[in-house]
Parts: structure tokens; C-alpha cells; sequence
């Protein structure tokens, strides 16, 4: 039977990323709790989890996303894990979901799956069952690395710091001949950014959008021409939608958002950077 660790990775949260935890926690053997706020989060010496076997790594360092992966990935093999569900502060499960998710994940042949994931922004669905589909990319969010196969595919590629992230190691686990699964009607909350309601300037109807920050659109800009580049003549359909995504977004921010002058410095700032190779945190 596989092992399976979990980790959370943590920026400044606030206290209702306790009841997330508490949705997935006593599920697994062991959680990371990963925190890249310059401050500690409270969390760490919380009573709410009393009973859960968790580690909790802090260092004042904002290390980003794929380095710390890489590192709980490497201890979670070391402490003897098989797998690791990776999820976000803000994402969360409910009871039957988590539940079948665990067993579902225990009773496949990972042999030839490098990570496995579920659905994500949708409704619950009619019937939970441990259905899959073989799929180009994942979130990172609510995914169950496979760790047998992690030194194999090379870890995660910390070039990329946020964004991207996840979607590269599962293009990298495809070109390296394994595979990418999704639990079709398996279900985990999550948000994406900041949703607000806005006036269209093409129908004049208020419609919801979301807003990512100006240091966030500089990180989507510099790894989209990065990944697409590093996976040049693969995955054309997933990089066209990538593009038409990522112009979306700048669009939104532009347009809707209450800072276009300093999206556009970091838009430029992020393709100057790409064309230097300036990767990792974001450079002054």
C-alpha cells in the first residue's frame, strides 16, 4: 500500500487556512506545512492541529513555489513516502471527495503516472468514482506527486519561482515517456485570483473577472515565453491556449484592474528579463 505525505505551502495566510488543512489532514501519514511569509503564520503552534503528525518549515525566505516542492519532495523520500498531495492555502476538499480521492489514488498502478490530479472549479459531480482520463497538465493544488519517479523526471524547475510551475513538470514527465492522470469526478474547491464584478466596455453587463496583482502578471508573462521555449515543438495545443489565456489576463488587469500603468511596467519587464534569462524571484 502507497505511503502518502502531504505539504502546504503558505504566504501570509489567514486563519481559515486552518479549516482547510483540517480537510485533507488526517488523510494522509504526514504534513509539511511549508511557510514563505517573512513572519511565521500563527498556525504553527495552533491547538487546531493536535493530532495531526506535521512539520513545519519556516525561514523568513520567500523561496517560491518550486523550490520548496523540491524540497518536501526530497524529505517525503527520505522519511520513506511514495506519494505527495500538494495543495494550496486556499483550496480545500469535502469529506467524500478527500476520502475517495485517498482511496482511489491507493489502488491504481503508478508505475508509469507521474502525478494525478482532480477536477477543480466545477460542480460536485453526480457520482464520485475513481474514473480517469490521461491529461497533458495538472494544477499543483490538490495533485498527488508520484515521489518514485520524481529524481527520474529532474524535480521541479526553480527557474520558474511561482506560475508555470506545475504545468511544466508534467509536460517534462510526458517527454520523459510517463503519463499524467485526472480523477474526472473527483472535486476540489480552489480559487484562482481575485474575482470581481466589472463593467464590460463590450456588452456594458457587470461580469466577474479575475485580477492578479502586477508582480503576478510579470511572473505569467516571462515563464509563458520560458516554458514555451523550453517545450518548443511540443504540447502546440496546450501553448496556444496558454497564450490566449495569458492574454486574457493582461487584458482583465489592464482594463479592469486599479494599477495598468504598473502591469504594463512589469509586462515589459517580464519579456526584458526573459530575453536576459533572468529567471527565479523577481530581480530589481
Amino acid at each position: 500500500m502507497a505511503k502518502i505525505a502531504g505539504v502546504v505551502i503558505l504566504f501570509n495566510p489567514g486563519q481559515e487556512v486552518l479549516e482547510n488543512i483540517k480537510t485533507y489532514s488526517r488523510h494522509i501519514s504526514k504534513l509539511f506545512i511549508v511557510d514563505n511569509s517573512p513572519k511565521p503564520a500563527t498556525i504553527s503552534n495552533s491547538e487546531s492541529l493536535t493530532g495531526v503528525k506535521f512539520e513545519f518549515i519556516h525561514d523568513s525566505k520567500n523561496q517560491g513555489i518550486a523550490s520548496r516542492l523540491n524540497q518536501v519532495a526530497k524529505a517525503a523520500i527520505d522519511d520513506g513516502f511514495d506519494l505527495l498531495l500538494t495543495m494550496d492555502q486556499d483550496s480545500y476538499f469535502e469529506e467524500p471527495d478527500i476520502a475517495a480521492y485517498m482511496a482511489c489514488s491507493k489502488n491504481i498502478n503508478w508505475e508509469r503516472i507521474a502525478m494525478a490530479g482532480i477536477n477543480f472549479g466545477v460542480q460536485a459531480p453526480k457520482e464520485i468514482n475513481c474514473h480517469t482520463s490521461v491529461v497533458t497538465e495538472l494544477i499543483t493544488s490538490g495533485s498527488i506527486l508520484n515521489l518514485r519517479l520524481f529524481n527520474i523526471i529532474g524535480g521541479f524547475d526553480e527557474n520558474l519561482f511561482i506560475d508555470e510551475v506545475d504545468h511544466d513538470y508534467c509536460y517534462t514527465a510526458i517527454e520523459k515517456g510517463f503519463e499524467i492522470v485526472l480523477f474526472e469526478n473527483i472535486r476540489l474547491v480552489h480559487s484562482l485570483g481575485n474575482s470581481s464584478e466589472n463593467l464590460s466596455l463590450k456588452s456594458f453587463k457587470k461580469t466577474a473577472r479575475t485580477l492578479h496583482s502586477p508582480i503576478r502578471i510579470y511572473f505569467m508573462t516571462r515563464n509563458y515565453f520560458y516554458v514555451t521555449q523550453k517545450h518548443s515543438g511540443h504540447f502546440k495545443v496546450e501553448m496556444k491556449n496558454k497564450k490566449n489565456a495569458l492574454l486574457n489576463r493582461i487584458k482583465n488587469n489592464l482594463l479592469y484592474g486599479n494599477e495598468p500603468f504598473l502591469v504594463l511596467k512589469y509586462i515589459i519587464k517580464g519579456l526584458i528579463d526573459f530575453r536576459k534569462q533572468k529567471m527565479g524571484p523577481l530581480s530589481k
